[in-house]
C-alpha cells in the first residue's frame, strides 16, 4: 500500500481489524462495505476463496490483481466477475515473487548470495511487470479474457530459467557516474550547478522522485525572501556572499531570478529572538555591519510610507531597501538547466529504493524502476525526506522535525498594488493563551503590480505545537490546509492591513527544522563519500548558490567558500535520544508490522516461503516448483 502511495496512487485500505488498516498516506475504509466502494483496482491480499458469486457481482472495480492465493471461491465466481468485463490478473503471474526468487537462488547463486535484497526484488518486479504486460496485451489483441491466456504466455520450459539471467539484468541496468545527487530541490540543483562549473570533466546525475522543485517539497513557488538583515551576523554575512553568486548566475544564464522589492521588518520589540530574528536584533546587526537600512522608532513613519499598514502603537520597524524576492521554482530550473548544458543528467520521477556504500568510493543506488546507479560520491539533498534516505543507507537518523507551514494568496485592490511592500511582522506567541497563533507573519507584494486582479502572498513562519503539524518525516504529512490555521492568517490580514480582500487559496508546505535553527551542510559522519544538506529551517533558499558551491567544494575536497563549522553534522543538536531511537527501531521491526497492502510481486527476504504462488511457475520458466502456502494471518486481511 505504501509503495502505491509513493507512486502517486490514492489508496484505500480495509481490514476486519480496523486499526490494522491505518497505513500512512492511505484512507482506512474498514468501517464501510468494501465491496461497494468504486475503485480502479482491487488488490486482494487476504485469505483464499473470499470472492464468491455474490461478491463478484457487487464489486465496483475495473481490475483485480493482488497476492491472494486463489481469491475466488470457485470457477463460477471468477466467471461472474470476468463476464462483467472486470480484468483479473491471475496470481500465478502477479504474485510469483517467491518462486522467482528460488529460481535466482538456484541458477545464479553467486550473484544471488552477494546481492542486496532490493536488487533481487527489482529483478522480480521487472519479470512480473513484463509478464503481466504481455498477458494483457495478448488478451486485448485476441479479445479474450486474460485468465484464459496463461498457456499463451508460458515460456518454453526448455529455455534457460529466468533466474539464470539475474547477473545479466544487473549489468544491463547499471549506469556509472562520478557524482550522484539525490533531490532536485534548491540544494540538489545548486550542487549540480556548481559541480558542473568547478569540475566539468565529472559525470553527474540528479535523481528526483517527482520533478525539479515539485509542489510537494520546500523549493516550490515564485517567491522567497532574500535579505541581509539578520539578528545573527553569520547569516547576514552569508547572504552578502550569496548575493554575489546570485548575480553571477543571473548573468551566466540570462535569467532574472531576483526582484528587489525592499523589505520591512516590523512589529513588537519584546518577542525575543524567533526563527526569523527580531526587530531590535536585525537593527543591531545592520548597525554593526554597516548595512544600509531605515529605522522606524514608532508606527507613524511606517504609516506615512505605506498607507495600507495598520501597525500597533508600540510597533517599531527596520527597512532594507536592497532586499527582495527570489523566484524559487525558476531558480531551481535554471541551475539544473545550466548543469545539464555542461553534460549532467536529470532523472525525474525516479524514486530511490536502496543505497549502499560498500567501500570508500563505491556508492550503489537502486531506483524504483530497476536502475542501478554506481557513483564515486553522493550528495544527499532530500529535504524533509532526509531521514527516510538515511534509513535506506542503514545510517543513524538525525533529530529533524518537519513542520507543516501554511501560506496563501489574497486579492488586493488594483489601485494599492504598486505601493504594497514586502514585509515580515513580529508579534508575541499567543500559545500560552490557548491559541495556535505563533505571531510571525509575512507577505510579498503582487508579482504583477499592473494586473487588473492582483494578488499577494501571505503566510506564517510558525507551526502550532501539535503533533499534527510537527512530525519526524513525511509519512502522513497533511497537504490539506487546516481551517483553523487558515483563519489565523485571514484574521491577521484583516486586522493589520487595509485594501486586502478575500483569500483566493491556501496551501501547506513542509519545512525541515533543526533544534538549533542552523542548517546541516557537511560530510555524513562515517561516510566521507557522502555530502549532505538538510534542515533549511524555512530560510535557506536565499543562500542557494552559496550552499551549492559549498557542497561542490566538499565533494571535491576543496576549502569551503564560507565557514561551515556551525553547520556540522556532528553537533549535539542533531542527535536523537537513544531511548527514542530504540523505541522507533522496535516499532519498525517485522513483529510490529501488519502486512496489509503488501506488494504483490515482492519477497521480503531472499528465501522463499511459497506464499503468494497459486500455480507455481505458471508463465515463467523458473526451473523450480513452489508450494501453495498461505500466510498464517491471511484470513485477517483484505487490501482494497
Amino acid at each position: 500500500a505504501q509503495l502505491l502511495v509513493q507512486a502517486g496512487a490514492k489508496v484505500l485500505t480495509y481490514d476486519i481489524y480496523h486499526d490494522r488498516a491505518n497505513i500512512p498516506g492511505c484512507t482506512n475504509v474498514s468501517d464501510q462495505d468494501w465491496r461497494t466502494i468504486p475503485t480502479d483496482i482491487l488488490s486482494p491480499c487476504s485469505t483464499s476463496g473470499f470472492i464468491d458469486t455474490h461478491t463478484a457481482a457487487m464489486l465496483h472495480t475495473k481490475i483485480v490483481v493482488g497476492s491472494s492465493n486463489a481469491p475466488f471461491k470457485d470457477a463460477a465466481a471468477q466467471d461472474v466477475l470476468e463476464t462483467r468485463g472486470v480484468v483479473f490478473v491471475p496470481e500465478s503471474i502477479s504474485s510469483a515473487g517467491a518462486v522467482l526468487a528460488d529460481s535466482i537462488e538456484q541458477f545464479d547463486f553467486e550473484a544471488y548470495r552477494s546481492a542486496r535484497p532490493a536488487y533481487v526484488h527489482a529483478y522480480i518486479h521487472s519479470l512480473v511487470k513484463s509478464k503481466t504486460r504481455e498477458l494483457l496485451n495478448r488478451a486485448r489483441i485476441s479479445s479474450r479474457v486474460p485468465s484464459h491466456m496463461l498457456e499463451d504466455v508460458c515460456t518454453d520450459p526448455y529455455t534457460p530459467p529466468v533466474g539464470s539471467f539475474f547477473s545479466q539484468y544487473l549489468e544491463e541496468h547499471t549506469q556509472h557516474y562520478d557524482v550522484a545527487v539525490i533531490g532536485g530541490g534548491m540544494a540538489g540543483t545548486a550542487a549540480s550547478y556548481w559541480l558542473s562549473k568547478l569540475a566539468p570533466e565529472m559525470k553527474g546525475v540528479v535523481l528526483e522522485s517527482r520533478t525539479v522543485a515539485h509542489k510537494g517539497g520546500s523549493s516550490y513557488g515564485d517567491s522567497r525572501m532574500y535579505r541581509q538583515m539578520y539578528s545573527q551576523e553569520y547569516f547576514s554575512r552569508m547572504q552578502t556572499a550569496a548575493l554575489q553568486l546570485w548575480d553571477e548566475l543571473e548573468k551566466e544564464s540570462g535569467v532574472q531570478l531576483l526582484k528587489p522589492n525592499g523589505l520591512l521588518f516590523y512589529g513588537e520589540t519584546d518577542t525575543g529572538e524567533t526563527v526569523e530574528g527580531s526587530v531590535r536584533g536585525v537593527q543591531q546587526t545592520c548597525e554593526q555591519l554597516g548595512l544600509e537600512h531605515e529605522y522606524y522608532a514608532d508606527p507613524e513613519g511606517m504609516r506615512k510610507k505605506w498607507e495600507q499598514i495598520r501597525p500597533g502603537e508600540k510597533y517599531e520597524g527596520v527597512y532594507e531597501a536592497t532586499a527582495g524576492s527570489v523566484n524559487a521554482s525558476l531558480s531551481c530550473a535554471t541551475m539544473m538547466g545550466q548543469a545539464q548544458q555542461r553534460g549532467w543528467s536529470l532523472m525525474e520521477n525516479t524514486r530511490v529504493e536502496d543505497i549502499q556504500v560498500s567501500e570508500p568510493g563505491n556508492v550503489q543506488i537502486l531506483t524504483h524502476d530497476g536502475k542501478l546507479i554506481k557513483a564515486k560520491k553522493l550528495v544527499l539533498c532530500a529535504g524533509a525526506w532526509t531521514n527516510e534516505v538515511l534509513r535506506k543507507m542503514g545510517m543513524e537518523e538525525m533529530a529533524l522535525e518537519v513542520w507543516n507551514v501554511h501560506w496563501g494568496h489574497y486579492k488586493v485592490a488594483p489601485e494599492i498594488a504598486p505601493n504594497l511592500p514586502q514585509w515580515f511582522c513580529f508579534q508575541k506567541d499567543k500559545e500560552d493563551e490557548g491559541s495556535w497563533d505563533g505571531g510571525l507573519y509575512y507577505g510579498f507584494p503582487p508579482e504583477d503590480k499592473d494586473s487588473s486582479s492582483p494578488v499577494i502572498k501571505v503566510g506564517i513562519d510558525f507551526t502550532p505545537n501539535d503533533q499534527k503539524f510537527r512530525t519526524e518525516g513525511m509519512e502522513g504529512f497533511a497537504y490539506t490546509p487546516d481551517p483553523r490555521v487558515a483563519s489565523l492568517i485571514d484574521q491577521f490580514v484583516q486586522e493589520n492591513w487595509s485594501g486586502i480582500g478575500e483569500r483566493r487559496d491556501m496551501q501547506a508546505s513542509p519545512y525541515t527544522m533543526t533544534k538549533d535553527g542552523y542548517f546541516v551542510l557537511d560530510k555524513l559522519p562515517g561516510r566521507p563519500e557522502v555530502c549532505m544538506f538538510t534542515g533549511g529551517n524555512g530560510r535557506a533558499f536565499k543562500f542557494a548558490p552559496l550552499i551549492g558551491r559549498c557542497l561542490a567544494e566538499l565533494v571535491l575536497d576543496l576549502p569551503p567558500s564560507y565557514d561551515l563549522s556551525p553547520l556540522s553534522a556532528m553537533r549535539t543538536a542533531l542527535r536523537k535520544e537513544k531511548a527514542k531511537v530504540a523505541a522507533e527501531a522496535a516499532a519498525a521491526s517485522p513483529a510490529g508490522q501488519s502486512s496489509i497492502g503488501s506488494h504483490a510481486s515482492s519477497n521480503e527476504g531472499h528465501h522463499s516461503n511459497g506464499n503468494g504462488n497459486c500455480n507455481g511457475s505458471h508463465g515463467y520458466s523458473s526451473g523450480t516448483t513452489a508450494s501453495n502456502g498461505i500466510s498464517s494471518k491471511a484470513g485477517e486481511k483484505l487490501g482494497v
